[in-house]
């Protein structure tokens, strides 16, 4: 299992961050997507291992108008 930490730099309301999460999840390969309580903008991102998915995941959140960035991977 590999993960991925990142920071989306907008602000979003509890019913984005819901619907983004879930938007991960159907992402082929993702197993889970963790929220940080403490600080909104942090993710953490479960996967299988796929060479190019942590890229996939940042477009797909770009795709919803969002400016993420990978804190580590």
């Amino acid at each position: 299992m590999n993960t991925v930490q990142l920071y989306i730099e907008d602000d979003l309301n509890v019913e984005q961050l819901k619907k983004l999460k879930q938007l991960l999840l159907d992402t082929p390969k993702v197993t889970d997507v963790e929220i940080s309580s403490k600080s909104p903008h942090e993710f953490l991102i479960e996967f299988e291992e796929h060479h190019n998915l942590p890229m996939k995941i940042i477009e797909i959140i770009k795709e919803q108008g969002y400016h993420p960035d990978i804190y580590s991977g």
